[in-house]
């Protein structure tokens, strides 16, 4: 669903042969069935990415139906809505396991294999992985690790030729079922947001596909985000007093 499955739908559509991936086996027969009808070449493993067995088992598959791998994008992850003090530690180290775990574990199986292809490895990080927003720690701190991590992959593999690129995806339109995790883990509806900051979920698939075609280290996805960019790199104190700002209007403007 949502970022995933649009840009699974966009590479298709490109020509590549793509491997469907997620933990609601019903969802993911649903999306291969659409995928099919369309006359894709497509297969669907049903695995956690945050357990390593299960990544064994989505590229050994891949390989099996395939014979090679050239790119793997992350794109999994939990996500949350409540503040720091109020969430469980439990559903802290969730979301944290989800974000960094969730894109390391595929990314270790895969290299070998990427490896041999030169093939990309992109990590779908997220403006909250620029600067920490309010009521998204957890989720913040993951896709902070994202840029460490990607960071330290392209300096172990200079010279093989594979590309490891992140991309800091900003407010998307979502599904109508997505949802996120409160302080206890129950999952809730997403916050509110104004229309007018989100992109549609193809416009980020088709800028998630330029990039690897470009083979980009960073890619920052709106205008509000790299002017966020910009502004955490050389204004961070001014960033932080913004975002108060803006988060008290919204809290305003809805209650």
């Amino acid at each position: 669903m949502g970022i995933g499955k649009a840009t699974a739908l966009e590479l298709c559509a490109q020509g590549a042969k793509v491997v469907l991936n997620g933990r609601n086996p019903e969802r993911l027969e649903k999306a291969y069935a659409e995928f099919k009808e369309k006359g894709y070449d497509v297969i669907a493993v049903p695995c956690d990415i945050t357990k390593i067995s299960d990544c064994d088992t989505l590229i050994n598959k891949t390989i099996e139906a395939y014979g090679k791998l050239d790119i793997l994008i992350t794109n999994a992850s939990v996500s949350m809505r409540e503040s720091f003090e109020k969430l469980q530690p439990e559903v802290f180290a969730e979301i944290v396991h989800s974000n960094i775990n969730g894109s390391a574990f595929p990314a270790w199986k895969a290299l070998p294999h990427i490896k041999k292809t030169k093939g990309s490895i992109t990590f779908i990080s997220s403006a909250a992985g620029l600067h920490g927003m309010p009521t998204g720690s957890a989720y913040s701190a993951g896709k902070m690790a994202l840029t460490a991590l990607a960071q330290s992959m392209r300096i172990e593999l200079s010279g093989t030729g594979v590309h490891i690129g992140v991309v800091h995806v900003g407010f998307t339109q979502n599904e109508d079922q997505k949802r996120v995790l409160n302080a206890k883990g129950e999952l809730v509806a997403v916050a509110t947001r104004p229309a007018y900051l989100q992109q549609t979920r193809e416009q980020v698939a088709n800028a998630i596909l330029k990039s690897i075609r470009k083979r980009n280290a960073k890619t920052i996805l709106t205008i509000m985000g790299k002017v966020n960019a910009f502004m955490v790199r050389f204004f961070p104190s001014l960033v932080s007093r913004i975002i108060i700002y803006s988060q008290k209007r919204m809290k305003d403007m809805y209650e």
